[in-house]
């Protein structure tokens, strides 16, 4: 196989760990992804021809690293509008990983191989092994990290999946280096040996924009399903305004007769008529004050929702919404702590008597932070962080674990008590623009 051919073929994968590795984790300064292919061409352009002219002129090796270093930055810099600093750090790691990564693929061959490490690096075809292992290597770690990164704050990824990509990728990197063994054994072969490693590093580059390409797809298939149970508690909590609201004109509409009929019972002292009258049109009043209402339809739609779902399972549940009309906290995240801190708090009630049932939630605004307290009641255990019993664990939130994530996220800090009989969480979140 041609060296350049193999030269070129690792600066595909040097270029596509690092644009994958910024594009992602870095504001990006256009939005076309014409753009971004364009970006992707450059960096393997600039690679390659560094290479190529530097082999040429063997006096001015030496700085073949600094020059294709340079010309990286250059193109990230110009793509990405982050501050300065961010992205030398960013980049710096990964050109650490990547060196480490080629260290250790080198120590790890030469024992396996029992070959020592200059001959790895001086014959063609074990160099090329090295530097493919080593980018292919890294290009898994990084879609690893940032799978984890992006997954923190939006959606669970399957292990299975993570599993399934890791086992694919150490059985072809097995089959490339007994591959090479052999042919370097035989002396002969080569070239076909090189097309096989070749065709096998494609594949697990495949499988991993292939593992990245069903990410995305999950992503957007978490966020439907997150919308569509928005909008159907967003539908419930408008009819039940529109119905409070009938009720509302209809009361003030009777309040004369009502007043009357009052009258009447007082004026005749039929007082136990009077008590159920009463009784029967303070029912009515309370079925209108139940409901919550917030300048954020889809907060108050689960809030009502769940404050529903409490009352349907025999729960005491009390909640108090005051002061959150100006937020700066995404609601999507807001309703996900909510709705998550609510579920538990209701799972946690099922397993203990009706009369001791109860939830206490307090959301409220202080200074530049929101905070959300929420209380209940439990069955003795020591272990906090309780575990859900439903069966769909997915579509009935995500979990403390989780929920500190996203406290995470806006700089706030989760506190977790647990005494005798009740379990207390409080989660403190920055308010302000970020």
């Amino acid at each position: 196989m041609n060296r350049y051919m193999m030269d070129l073929f690792v600066d595909v994968v040097d270029a596509l760990v690092i644009v994958r590795c910024f594009s992602t984790v870095f504001n990006k300064r256009f939005n076309s992804k014409t753009l971004y292919l364009v970006e992707y061409i450059l960096m393997v352009s600039a690679i390659f021809i560094t290479n190529l002219f530097f082999y040429r002129e063997e006096e001015l090796m030496k700085f073949d690293f600094i020059v294709i270093t340079l010309l990286m930055f250059i193109i990230i810099y110009i793509f990405y509008k982050d501050s300065i600093i961010k992205l030398v750090e960013i980049f710096v790691g990964l050109l650490l990983l990547m060196l480490a990564m080629e260290g250790i693929t080198v120590s790890v061959l030469s024992i396996t191989l029992n070959k020592p490490t200059s001959v790895l690096i001086s014959n063609i075809m074990y160099k090329f092994i090295v530097m493919i292992i080593a980018k292919l290597s890294t290009f898994l770690i990084l879609e690893i990290i940032l799978t984890k990164y992006k997954s923190r704050r939006d959606y669970k990824i399957k292990k299975s999946l993570i599993i399934y990509i890791i086992f694919l990728f150490i059985i072809n990197i097995v089959i490339m280096v007994s591959v090479v063994f052999i042919i370097t054994t035989n002396n002969q072969g080569t070239q076909y040996g090189g097309y096989i490693i070749l065709g096998l590093s494609t594949v697990n580059i495949l499988s991993l924009l292939i593992y990245e390409s069903i990410l995305i797809e999950s992503r957007k298939y978490w966020e439907i399903q997150l919308k569509n149970n928005q909008y159907e508690m967003q539908s419930k909590y408008y009819d039940e305004i529109n119905q409070a609201t009938v009720k509302l004109k209809s009361l003030r509409h009777d309040m004369a007769n009502h007043l009357g009929n009052i009258k009447g019972l007082v004026v005749y002292k039929e007082y136990d008529e009077l008590e159920e009258y009463l009784n029967k049109l303070l029912y009515n009043i309370e079925e209108i004050d139940e409901i919550i209402i917030t300048k954020y339809p889809s907060i108050s739609a689960l809030l009502n929702r769940k404050y529903t779902l409490a009352e349907q399972n025999n729960v005491n549940c009390t909640i108090n919404v005051k002061n959150i009309d100006n937020l700066y906290i995404d609601d999507v995240d807001l309703c996900i702590i909510l709705g998550n801190l609510l579920d538990n708090a209701i799972e946690a009630n099922l397993n203990i008597k009706n009369e001791n049932r109860y939830i206490k939630l307090d959301v409220y605004n202080k200074e530049n932070y929101l905070i959300i307290e929420c209380v209940n009641s439990i069955k003795l255990s020591n272990n906090i962080y309780l575990k859900t019993t439903k069966k769909n664990k997915d579509i009935h939130g995500i979990g403390l674990k989780n929920v500190r994530d996203i406290v995470e996220k806006y700089y706030g800090k989760l506190d977790i008590e647990c005494v005798k009989d009740y379990f207390k969480i409080k989660a403190v979140l920055y308010n302000k623009n970020l």
